[in-house]
């Protein structure tokens, strides 16, 4: 059987940090194909149907800068946004790895919290 619909709540949430990676990936100035294909992946396995994977093309076109993120992510998922940004993107440029570093800041994560998340997702 397919898995239960999500709620309303639950697809602001996963587009939202959907969000968050393509603004991650945009960190460098460029969302290359991989990365683009990386959250399209994500999205289609959050569940979004193909309505508002199409949507994500307005995202894609138009990232949220920084601040606009931090202003935007509630404090029941800043953990959550900082892992999408981590599996979002490989952070192989300088201005990615100083994104996650502003992010991680910007969302009050320590850097306890930030090692405890990286080995949560097999990045420490």
């Amino acid at each position: 059987p397919p898995p239960p619909a999500a709620s309303p709540e639950q697809d602001r949430q996963a587009l939202h940090l959907l969000r968050v990676m393509i603004a991650a990936a945009n960190a460098d100035g460029a969302i290359d194909a991989a990365e683009r294909e990386t959250i399209l992946g994500n999205a289609r396995d959050a569940g979004l149907d193909a309505a508002d994977v199409a949507a994500l093309d307005a995202e894609f076109a138009a990232p949220l800068s920084l601040p606009q993120l931090l202003a935007r992510t509630p404090p029941a998922l800043c953990e959550e946004a900082y892992v999408a940004a981590l599996v979002g993107i490989t952070a192989d440029t300088e201005a990615e790895t100083r994104f996650l570093a502003e992010l991680a800041d910007g969302l009050g994560l320590d850097a306890a919290a930030r090692q405890r998340i990286r080995e949560q997702v097999g990045l420490a």
